[in-house]
């Protein structure tokens, strides 16, 4: 593996994460087994139950739920933590990048080799940004079998650099090739969130080869 010390610039519009946690699963079951029409006490009751039966005590039912609603990935997993970008998404974006870009590209030859030849030490791009320098990003959105609309607000963080240290099977791609690749996907596609509004676009500005 060939390591590359690289730095991601996110200006406007920034970066919007919103992960799906297993928690946000997990509360979503349960509220389903919790009637909305119920009274205070009988739905209290319904949702003691509920938590009952998926083994989980009503305290960490409210755990879980504080869980659920994390709008970013973090060093350490809680809301005071460093925001990070984890390989999977790197990792994605470059499928996806790799499917859309035009031949003048150069492309990983198979979608999985992404998976085999692509890694991140450590697992993850830092940020040096936290959930406190987040904003709002907040507009109606379109519910999918209806024209009726819903406000969405989602935290986003910009005008940061993502750091962190690409290892690469050169046998799968030349790390000249992987910079191209990635430039090309982080002008035209982004990342996270919201991409279709223009969040998630980035440019390379740092590339050292060990």
């Amino acid at each position: 593996m060939t390591s590359v010390s690289a730095k991601l610039t996110f200006n406007d519009p920034g970066y919007i994460g919103l992960p799906y946690w297993p928690e946000r699963d997990l509360r979503i079951n349960i509220s389903k087994e919790v009637h909305p029409k119920l009274g205070p006490a009988k739905k209290e009751a319904a949702l003691a139950a509920a938590c009952e039966k998926h083994g989980i005590t009503r305290e960490r039912y409210d755990e879980i739920s504080k869980l659920a609603d994390r709008p970013f990935y973090t060093l350490d997993g809680t809301r005071n933590g460093e925001i990070v970008i984890p390989q999977r998404i790197i990792q994605s974006f470059l499928n996806n990048a790799n499917q859309e870009a035009p031949k003048a590209i150069p492309r990983i030859a198979s979608k999985g080799l992404t998976f085999i030849g692509i890694k991140l030490e450590g697992g993850y791009l830092r940020t040096g940004r936290y959930e406190r320098d987040a904003k709002l990003f907040q507009r109606f959105v379109k519910m999918e079998n209806s024209n009726q609309r819903i406000f969405s607000s989602a935290p986003y963080i910009s005008d940061f650099a993502a750091t962190g240290t690409f290892l690469v099977d050169e046998g799968i791609i030349n790390v000249g090739d992987l910079r191209k690749l990635i430039e090309y996907g982080g002008r035209w596609f982004g990342i996270g969130s919201a991409r279709p509004q223009g969040f998630g676009r980035f440019q390379v500005i740092e590339w050292n080869a060990a």
